[in-house]
């Protein structure tokens, strides 16, 4: 699986939340019907890409800039959904922009696949089987689009439409049976399995951010009682869902895919993943609108006609979701897993009841019926379910490989991200901007100290799953209350002492995990300087709660402010680097760098949902589309920057022995990764307000230079990354960082459209003359330790 497909996937994200707003702004059957038939579309649009990966290497050659363009073309999908079936006036024909870029996905990666084939053996008719099916069905979709506006008053366009796009989507669906049945095969089971493992764990994501962001990206509503309550028990529901998949089932079905052959492991790809996880994506979708609901509900300012509709959505998506799990697990086995089963028996039960109760009390309701589900895995069911572990260990984690509890609470910190550009949008000042970078401090801290404890504990206890949990939650509260932590709203909680509170709580489940560390290595009980630092931290912190709680009207938005968080930081940071070689042991240097790459991962995924919701309100325009497009190849270009080199980097971090790897894998990840995450949020702050429509003029001036000089400080930030493994760095990279740098004054004067297209020609003319000058950044050699 190449880091390129996991960039593309970040587009995903983005749409998913498209279509759950498009089913909350359209809620009615004919709307849930649109859902599915764009949820679909979307399916589509990612299998190919994954068949696409299992067959060819998407990071090598002319493949890199092919997948930016599908990029660009699942971004314009995004931003297309809200008009998939109504088009908005004054721009061009929404459905009609949204089928281009499906068509253009699907036959790219027709084109492809077809070739590959074509070098390979047989498979002939069912190449021209798909190629045949792929046209009736885009001739259909095109229709879908064409057609009902031509139609006389007297006949229903809507449903015309609809009957006309399910039906183009069904023709297609037929693409991957010919296929199967001619000579396309699966080449890698382990590839096939963590791209469907991956595309659960975005749903799961998605459901995440609907959580705190019922009303909307980048709103900003106070953090009531009944949130913060809503919020702890759905993230209880998504943890429920999370282990019912990766517990057990990821791995016992992606076994029946090593241990099929031919046909037959084409079939099981086909059925368990390509179809069956469909439903499955499609159930955490629901679920996600129903908690969109019941977190929108519980606002006082909103007041919603659906309650019984949105608790039955909330509902029919986890039954969906866990029914399709069942069957998953039958195709694959011909096991029936007791847990997910009786998840289903209780929801079943209990629809009858949830019905006349409150939403509040719906779902405590559905968060004791998915974790009985999860207990009785772990009491009545316990001796079956160590048998199936047992029958599967070895294959339930790669070596060096970051586990999915890790990648699960790398989802709440997507949302966290999120919202510091959430308060860098509501206070676009340098004050605003300077408070933003002490919260995505703040953040990283806790961030990568959790990746130092993951690294160093690999071995699940219940100190470590209850602590991660407990660590997840907190992140969710921060995220909530992030917008207000330095300007509360009325009727909200004290933003300020929410956010502390909920960082001091982090650190000690965090001291927890230490200790555990601790009993098993002696020789680091030495590491006191990290504990002290953290004491001092907790210290001002609780200070700054204090004056916050006692004179709130007063220190709002006063520099001195700044000034105590700054410190608070600065003494944690400091400590930390002062612990040296007592605290930043790595156990795994695979698992170090790719936590690390996975973490500036989420913050290009930042950027591209700021992309997203900046232009979301606009109608689709022939401008917008060259936003789109330019947005995407700048995120693409200064992503190169750093996962070409992504291998290179982590064998040079292994050619370093003893104490000196310890302080490069300190210096290069811990510290210098914080001013590249810092550039990237920088740059997804000034894309927000360059293309924002409600920009007025001083906004549009400080998201020009936060764009411009955000670039500039990621690429000087990876450079002093490779001066720090390598002892060398890219004369190319430094000169465009000088040269971004130098333009931002220089391009002020020029339209937003103008100037992001300028950034995007140079960030694609120094990666071509570094790609050519240079060649294969992997290929780099380390320096000798």
């Amino acid at each position: 699986m190449s880091w390129v497909e996991l960039f593309v996937d970040l587009l995903f994200v983005f749409a998913f939340l498209a279509v759950t707003t498009l089913m909350g702004e359209h809620f009615s059957p004919l709307g849930l019907v649109q859902g599915v038939l764009v949820i679909l579309l979307l399916w589509h649009c990612w299998t190919p890409c994954v068949w696409l990966g299992n067959v060819v290497h998407l990071d090598r050659g002319i493949m890199p800039p092919i997948m930016l363009g599908i990029a660009a073309a699942l971004l314009v999908i995004g931003v297309a959904i809200p008009e998939a079936f109504t088009d908005r006036q004054g721009g061009l024909p929404g459905p009609l922009v949204l089928i281009c870029g499906y068509l253009l996905i699907r036959a790219t990666a027709m084109v492809i696949l077809t070739f590959v084939r074509h070098r390979g053996e047989g498979g002939r008719r069912s190449v021209v089987a798909a190629w045949l099916i792929f046209i009736a069905g885009g001739l259909v979709l095109l229709a879908s689009a064409v057609v009902p506006p031509l139609l006389p008053a007297t006949v229903d366009a809507a449903l015309v439409q609809v009957a006309l796009f399910a039906s183009a989507l069904l023709i297609d669906s037929f693409i991957l049976m010919v296929a199967s049945r001619g000579g396309w095969r699966v080449v890698s089971p382990w590839h096939l399995a963590e791209r469907h493992a991956l595309i659960v764990l975005i749903a799961l994501g998605e459901t995440i951010i609907s959580i705190g962001a019922s009303e909307g990206l980048g709103v900003d509503r106070p953090v009531t009682p009944q949130l913060a309550v809503g919020a702890v028990l759905g993230i209880t529901v998504v943890f429920a869902l999370w282990w019912s998949y990766f517990d057990l089932a990821k791995v016992i079905i992606e076994r029946a895919l090593h241990a099929s052959a031919g046909k037959d492991r084409t079939r099981v790809g086909r059925d368990v993943y390509s179809g069956l996880h469909l439903p499955m994506i499609a159930g955490l979708i629901f679920f996600a609108l129903g908690l969109k609901y019941l977190n929108t509900h519980a606002t006082p300012k909103s007041a919603h006609p659906w309650p019984s509709a949105g608790i039955a959505v909330l509902y029919g998506g986890v039954l969906l979701y866990l029914g399709a799990l069942v069957t998953v697990e039958w195709r694959a086995v011909r096991l029936l897993g007791r847990g997910p089963l009786t998840g289903v028996a209780l929801l079943l039960a209990l629809l009858p009841v949830v019905g006349r109760i409150s939403e509040v009390q719906a779902l405590v309701v559905l968060v004791v019926a998915t974790c009985t589900m999860v207990a009785l895995d772990n009491t009545a069911f316990r001796r079956r379910h160590r048998q199936l572990h047992e029958a599967v260990e070895g294959d339930t984690l790669h070596v060096g490989a970051a586990d999915p509890r890790e990648l699960f609470v790398d989802l709440v910190f997507v949302y966290a991200f999120i919202e510091v550009t959430a308060v860098m949008d509501r206070f676009p000042t340098l004050l605003g901007l300077a408070q933003g970078m002490i919260l995505l401090a703040l953040l990283w801290w806790a961030w990568t100290s959790y990746t130092w404890l993951a690294n160093a504990v690999r071995r699940d206890s219940t100190v470590v799953r209850l602590s991660t949990a407990g660590i997840m939650t907190a992140v969710l509260l921060i995220g909530l209350a992030i917008p207000q932590a330095f300007v509360p709203l009325p009727g909200s909680l004290p933003g300020p002492l929410l956010v502390i509170g909920c960082y001091i709580a982090i650190q000690l489940m965090q001291a927890l995990i230490f200790r555990q560390i601790v009993r098993e290595n002696p020789d680091l009980q030495a590491a006191g300087s990290r504990l002290v630092g953290t004491a001092a931290t907790i210290v001002i912190l609780m200070a700054i709660a204090v004056v916050e709680l006692i004179a709130p009207d007063t220190v709002t938005r006063h520099p001195a402010m700044a000034l105590l968080w700054v410190a608070a930081l600065a003494v944690q940071y400091i400590a930390g680097y002062w612990a040296g070689g007592r605290l930043w042991r790595i156990k795994l240097v695979r698992h170090w760098a790719d936590r690390h790459a996975l973490v500036i991962l989420i913050a290009f995924g930042e950027a591209v949902l700021s992309v997203g919701v900046a232009i979301d309100d606009e109608p689709i325009s022939a401008p917008t589309l060259v936003v789109v497009v330019a947005s995407v190849v700048t995120l693409g270009t200064i992503w190169w920057s750093y996962f070409t080199a992504i291998d290179a980097s982590r064998i040079a971090l292994a050619a370093y022995q003893g104490d000196r790897r310890i302080r490069a894998a300190r210096d290069a990840y811990t510290y210098l990764h914080l001013p590249m995450v810092a550039g990237i949020v920088l740059v997804a702050f000034g894309l927000h307000q360059t293309l924002a429509a409600s920009q007025d003029r001083h906004t549009a001036l400080l998201g020009h230079y936060t764009l411009f000089l955000g670039v500039a400080l990621y690429l000087f930030g990876n450079q002093m990354f490779w001066l720090r493994l390598f002892r060398t760095t890219s004369r190319h990279r430094l000169i465009g960082a000088g040269v971004v740098a130098v333009l931002a004054p220089l391009t002020v004067a020029l339209p937003s459209v103008v100037s992001l297209v300028l950034l995007t020609v140079i960030g694609v003319a120094f990666a071509t003359v570094e790609a050519v000058q240079q060649g294969d950044p992997r290929t780099r050699q380390p320096a000798p330790t």
